[in-house]
């Protein structure tokens, strides 16, 4: 407990806050991540082959591309709206526990839907929803947090992603049969990790400017060098991260020797493995990254993710046979723990104005939404021009090292 007897305090960031409070931080983190990532991975193909069972691939993907626009510029907007609340409850809060009550009203319209249209506008509502919740959640972070300490709030939030992947392949997938109670999980899943620590949130008064708030969609974060080196990093290491993602069954099954060293396993549970291997790593040092970032700066910690991941993706490159993707696994797995928790804790540092934390965070978002786009169209250029899988991957072990390089150009 912090002072005053509550876990999340009044405080101001500089007092420190208590590990209670960083671990609140990161289950509700956690939650916010479970409200979508089963939904991608695996409600959202699931809910395309029903509502248009003849044509679920075009399906799936006009409704993705329209949900990934949604969400980018959601992120913006209820950052900036954040920003300018000015409310009893705090600046956030609100939010979040709007943010949560409209994505449980999302996850049960989208499994109500009957058609691809109706599924259209559920996934809309709930891309909004959860950036509601999540665009304000992520801006407690440089809101609250102080410098020696967002390492390790870092480290805790960084656990949100592989954690909302072993829930979706272990209680989702494979433990929940129906489709009703696999939404009804996720509600579940999210109400129990972000409300309390949503409910018990104290935030400091908000930095007056004017009697009237009003919220801001400037890009005036740009004009900060930081944020610029920081942001053209993050777009470059992230790219390389969707490639690999992206292409990699493809490669294992057209590069590899599956057949021969393993027999009897297919292709499908070799995948498998390797993103066990990869998710294990992944926890592993994301968790004890972001405490090590603390000590020995951010930048440093970044740029060394960022190098683990193109030497993961070399290895694939230089040693397709068994198990050389497998150690290749272990090492993005590592590299992208490193990468994203030590990465998150950087974008709090680098924040140009505190003001306006949440409307930053989501300018800074838009790195993430645009490697998922540039990635396939890197994709597709390499192919186009006559080049293999192998170009792919060393177009990814190449953006990652410039994504490194960004960070070591001057001040």
């Amino acid at each position: 407990m912090d002072q005053g007897g509550r876990p999340f305090p009044v405080s101001g960031p500089a007092a420190g806050r208590s590990r209670l409070f960083l671990a609140g931080y990161g289950l509700a983190n956690a939650g916010a991540f479970v409200s979508f990532i089963p939904f991608l991975t695996l409600l959202a193909p699931l809910k395309a082959a029903e509502v248009a069972p003849h044509a679920r691939d075009l399906t799936l993907s006009q409704i993705s591309i329209v949900g990934a626009i949604t969400a980018a510029l959601a992120h913006i907007a209820f950052g900036a709206l954040s920003d300018a609340t000015r409310s009893r409850l705090g600046r956030r809060r609100p939010w979040i526990l709007g943010g949560w009550a409209a994505t449980a009203l999302g996850l049960a319209l989208v499994g109500l839907a009957q058609t691809p249209w109706q599924m259209l506008g559920a996934v809309v509502l709930l891309q909004l929803a959860v950036n509601a919740l999540y665009a304000p959640l992520a801006a407690v972070l440089p809101d609250l947090v102080p410098d020696h300490q967002k390492g390790a709030a870092a480290a805790w939030a960084g656990l949100a992603l592989p954690a909302s992947k072993l829930f979706t392949a272990l209680v989702v997938g494979a433990l929940l049969v129906s489709a009703t109670s696999r939404y009804a999980a996720v509600v579940a899943a999210t109400a129990l990790l972000v409300l309390p620590f949503a409910l018990t949130l104290r935030e400091p008064p908000a930095p007056a400017r004017a009697p009237l708030a009003w919220p801001s969609l400037r890009l005036t974060a740009f004009r900060d060098g930081r944020f610029q080196r920081v942001f053209a990093s993050r777009l470059l290491v992230e790219t390389a991260v969707a490639l690999h993602t992206l292409y990699l069954f493809f490669y294992l099954k057209d590069r590899g020797d599956l057949a021969s060293r393993l027999p009897g396993v297919t292709p499908e549970a070799a995948f498998g493995l390797l993103l066990t291997a990869s998710t294990l790593g992944m926890l592993a040092a994301g968790a004890a990254s972001g405490p090590l970032s603390d000590r020995l700066g951010r930048r440093p910690m970044v740029i060394a993710g960022a190098v683990l991941i193109a030497c993961g993706v070399a290895l694939l490159l230089l040693v397709p046979q068994w198990p050389g993707p497998l150690v290749a696994q272990v090492v993005f797995g590592i590299g992208h723990g490193v990468y994203s928790t030590s990465n998150l804790a950087l974008v709090a540092e680098v924040l140009p104005d505190s003001a306006r934390n949440g409307r930053d965070l989501g300018l800074m978002n838009v790195a993430v939404a645009a490697s998922q786009a540039l990635g396939p169209l890197l994709g597709i250029a390499v192919a186009s021009s006559g080049g293999d899988l192998r170009g792919v991957f060393a177009a990814a072990v190449l953006a990652a090292l410039a994504g490194a390089g960004a960070l070591l150009a001057r001040r």
